[in-house]
């Protein structure tokens, strides 16, 4: 399972990821390789995939869905994407159904993220998209301010404090930083590179 961190705050949106997902060989044997995580769709939105290998293919497959749609706001993004991966989460589920009877998940999950530079007022958006057994296969919903994936209470808690306290991006990177680091020396499913992104009036930052 990867690492995704997701902070919204009126000065925009701060994400981190690691870059290490598991894959299994042919003789069924784990093994890990390293996935880019984070896409950009526009100058202020950002795609981040999570869960399975297979969440890599769709997410790119999105990005030039709306790259040839030449979708810019991020109300548009959204509302595309939902049907989109409805779309791809059934075409897979065909495929895998043909060698396998049982009724399989992707494992995947979709965040977006995004910052309109011409509505400072407005503070940035997170937008969650996961896929699951039961109907409808595909489940959205417009994000809280904090969200880690898996859950990280205690890390959510702190966000949560320095949303409250309107610190800077930055102050949340570094918190970001902290966690990520820590985490990856409990749990071999998080590895490096890992990547801390901010999204504000400025565009996308790698930091």
């Amino acid at each position: 399972m990867s690492q995704l961190i997701a902070c919204a705050t009126p000065e925009g949106v701060m994400l981190a990821s690691d870059s290490r997902v598991e894959s299994f060989a042919t003789s069924g044997e784990e093994q890990f390789v390293q996935v880019e995580r984070f896409i950009p769709l526009t100058s202020h939105a950002v795609l981040a995939s999570g869960g399975a290998l297979e969440a890599q293919d769709l997410a790119r497959q999105f990005a030039d869905f709306v790259k040839d749609e030449q979708l810019k706001d991020f109300d548009a993004i959204v509302q595309a994407a939902v049907p989109f991966f409805s779309g791809k989460v059934d075409e897979f589920l065909r495929k895998a159904c043909e060698k396998l009877p049982l009724n399989p998940v992707i494992n995947m999950y979709m965040l977006l993220a995004g910052y309109a530079p011409q509505k400072p007022d407005t503070p940035g958006r997170l937008f969650i998209i996961w896929d699951r057994v039961q109907p409808p296969k595909i489940e959205s919903t417009e994000g809280t301010h904090i969200f880690t994936l898996p859950r990280r209470m205690g890390l959510e808690y702190r966000l949560n404090q320095l949303v409250a306290g309107l610190a800077p991006l930055a102050d949340m990177v570094e918190e970001a930083k902290a966690a990520m680091e820590k985490l990856a020396s409990q749990d071999q499913y998080v590895g490096p590179p890992f990547r801390y992104l901010t999204i504000s009036q400025e565009g996308i930052k790698e930091r």
